[in-house]
């Protein structure tokens, strides 16, 4: 009797550990917000709201594209995050290819991934939205 009693303990503690959530599968997220004109275009500033585990600091590559007549504006450009595992903004420039076609007032679709790390792993936030380009 003594055994089996010992036996269920195990396997309901060894559960509990398997079930816990680990840091790298806590929940992370991130949302373009707004998407501001500068210098009549050859830049865009890029606003995201994002959240992630305290303690866990990175970077975003940012790409930007957006329909120009019969040809498409691109850009890209970069973020660095620090996280405080609340909602936080932050701001990164995407700047027009040079020789390329700049942006305007307008729909577009904003892109990037976010690698965001600790000491012992890292975490990796994609993000795709279509947001609205403003002055």
């Amino acid at each position: 009797m003594r055994r089996i009693i010992t036996t269920i303990a195990l396997l309901g503690l060894s559960l509990s550990v398997m079930l816990a959530p680990t840091p790298a599968s806590a929940a992370s997220s991130v949302e373009v917000t707004s998407a501001t004109l500068v210098a009549r275009g050859v830049a865009v500033d890029l606003t995201l709201t994002v959240v992630c585990q305290a303690g866990m600091s990175g970077a975003s590559e940012l790409v930007l594209r957006q329909r120009s007549g019969d040809h498409v504006a691109y850009g890209t450009g970069w973020a660095p995050l620090s996280c405080s595992g609340e909602p936080q903004t932050v701001t990164g420039r995407v700047f027009a290819e040079a020789g390329g076609y700049a942006f305007n007032r307008g729909v577009a679709l904003a892109s990037g991934h976010f690698e965001l790390c600790e000491q012992e792993y890292c975490d990796y936030l994609d993000f795709n939205n279509t947001v609205r380009v403003t002055r």
